[in-house]
């Protein structure tokens, strides 16, 4: 009896030391599995917080001038949190030129703040301030799928007065390629991202491009509709439309820009434009 019962404990201690690592080997892999796991930022999250991820490019605006010919702002938004504006303006005889760099920051109040904190893959900041490099709020401007709603401050000279905007849109631009013919000027042009379709399902669209035309010759000069074309890559032409307030004489010495549209199907790939 003894002998048995010797056998029959010993039996159940072997058992035992066999199912003790088993079980707490369970327990430890349990634990593993419901451990937190490590936070980490998504691309969601990144969008709301890195410039990289926001707009940047060119950006470009020819507006009327109450007290001038010509208007043009032309703001460059860089990788790296900067800005360059080049704010223009043109007289009949000359032209002024005012450029601004400085940093890139988020404008938000302190409500959005606290919605992006408790919500933050669901908010993303599209509403930015361009600083001077002295730190101070230069102008404001909001990323839309089109483009930007650029709003520039003035400040009044009276004290404790609030600044004044004024808001204009700036288009997406890219430079294109110029074949000019013209001596003695200098023509650069960039084609204008954002397009107005004309008619609903048709396939000809009006692309709009903006070029900067810099009469260096002796002589006015006098540029016609018909002087400018774009060759796609195929060699086909297409004839420029130009809205008549761009077709002024250029003077001597002089720079102007000038918006023009080509009508042509979004299956066609622009090559140059070629100026007679």
């Amino acid at each position: 009896m003894l002998n048995r019962y010797a056998i029959a404990l010993s039996t159940l201690s072997l058992y035992l030391a066999a199912c003790g690592p088993t079980e707490q080997s369970k327990e430890y892999q349990s634990n593993l599995s419901y451990e937190p796991p490590v936070a980490t930022k998504t691309e969601t999250q990144n969008s709301t917080i890195s410039w990289s991820r926001q707009a940047t490019g060119n950006f470009k605006a020819l507006l009327p001038c109450n007290h001038c010919e010509q208007h043009v702002i032309h703001l460059r938004l860089n990788d790296d949190q900067t800005f360059q504006l080049n704010d223009i303006k043109r007289w009949k005889q000359r032209h002024r030129e005012n450029l601004v760099t400085g940093t890139i920051q988020a404008a938000q109040d302190n409500r959005q703040r606290e919605k992006q904190t408790q919500h933050p893959s669901q908010n993303t900041i599209n509403e930015w301030l361009l600083n001077t490099e002295n730190g101070e709020a230069y102008a404001r401007i909001q990323l839309t799928p089109h483009g930007l709603k650029f709003s520039l401050y003035k400040q009044k000279n009276i004290k404790n007065q609030q600044k004044t905007e004024t808001q204009v849109f700036l288009q997406p631009v890219e430079s294109m390629q110029v074949s000019n013919a013209l001596k003695h000027v200098d023509i650069q042009a960039e084609y204008v991202q954002d397009v107005e379709i004309k008619e609903l399902n048709h396939p000809v669209i009006a692309h709009d491009y903006f070029l900067a035309i810099h009469n260096q010759s002796e002589h006015t000069l006098q540029l016609h509709a018909s002087d400018l074309i774009l060759v796609d890559r195929q060699y086909q032409e297409y004839a420029a439309v130009v809205d008549p307030q761009f077709l002024k004489p250029i003077p001597t010495q002089q720079k102007q820009w000038i918006k023009v549209s080509f009508h042509y199907p979004t299956s066609v790939q622009a090559d140059v434009i070629k100026i007679k």
